[in-house]
């Protein structure tokens, strides 16, 4: 099949120059790190010179206060692994944290990793209450969905007045193969695009989990989709190049309806840079 160029990843370049109130990254020692800044089509490019936790952390912070101040909530889309670790960075103090709901965009049902990690990385520290940190059921991967969408829908910190929820903000880790959450390329969870559904079930014998589906990360207010280390270089310019075939680069099809936004660092976007560039 030939390769899908989708019309929102535009190769064409412009220059983006974000303001200090809408994302924080002016005030943050990531500051110093922080190399480029550039748009392709709606997406949002921050290259770094390192370490960019601060600015994921600042980033929750700033759409935090922004989304409190608003509609009195914040709701919150999280995965596992090292963008979950970065949050581990954030004050008790930087917004009111008794009116934050936070969801797992992936999760191992029973294990319960995205969970824990959340809770030994920053929820505990910050004082967020727990039962706003929204568990994935322990039943079958069918009814763990059916039910974890429904959590979603009625949380009133999320905005469900469209055909899907929308939260305020949602996180997400990327693979070399162009994974996010756990939407694997050509997987049957991918496919489903497009199906109107919230949470989907995985079940792959021994391991049965849920999974957020495209329709939701793209139905958030934001997302930032981060992409660090020369191993993620390849998929990093399939993804915003849309060189891709239709399943084959989940990340590449983050359009989410508010802001979509990708945190790289100099090893990841070459690929990019020499392809698309010049």
């Amino acid at each position: 099949m030939k390769a899908i160029l989708f019309a929102t990843l535009s190769i064409s370049v412009s220059a983006f120059r974000p303001s200090a109130s809408s994302w924080g990254l002016r005030r943050t020692t990531s500051l110093n790190a922080l190399v480029e800044e550039f748009q392709v089509g709606t997406k949002k490019v921050f290259v770094f010179d390192g370490d960019y936790s601060d600015a994921v952390v600042n980033t929750v912070v700033e759409t935090a206060k922004a989304a409190i101040a608003t509609k009195g909530s914040f709701s919150l889309a999280i995965p596992g692994g090292s963008v979950v670790s970065a949050l581990s960075g954030m004050s008790p103090d930087a917004f009111d944290m008794s009116k934050v709901s936070i969801f797992f965009c992936n999760e191992r049902i029973g294990a319960n990793k995205c969970y824990k990690g959340a809770l030994e990385s920053f929820v505990t520290k910050c004082g967020i209450p727990l039962e706003q940190v929204y568990k994935v059921p322990e039943m079958g991967p069918n009814e763990a969905a059916a039910a974890y969408a429904a959590l979603i829908k009625d949380c009133p910190a999320v905005d469900s007045t469209g055909p899907i929820p929308s939260v305020d903000l949602m996180l997400l880790g990327t693979g070399d193969d162009g994974h996010c959450g756990s939407l694997y390329p050509n997987s049957n969870e991918i496919k489903a695009t497009g199906q109107g559904k919230t949470v989907l079930p995985i079940d792959e014998g021994d391991k049965k989990s849920i999974a957020v589906s495209m329709d939701f990360m793209n139905a958030a207010k934001k997302v930032v989709v981060s992409a660090a280390e020369p191993k993620r270089a390849e998929m990093v310019y399939r993804a915003l190049s849309g060189d891709f075939e239709e399943w084959g680069c989940p990340s590449g099809l983050v359009h989410c309806a508010g802001e979509t936004i990708w945190f790289v660092d100099k090893d990841s976007i070459k690929s990019y840079n020499l392809k698309c560039r010049g």
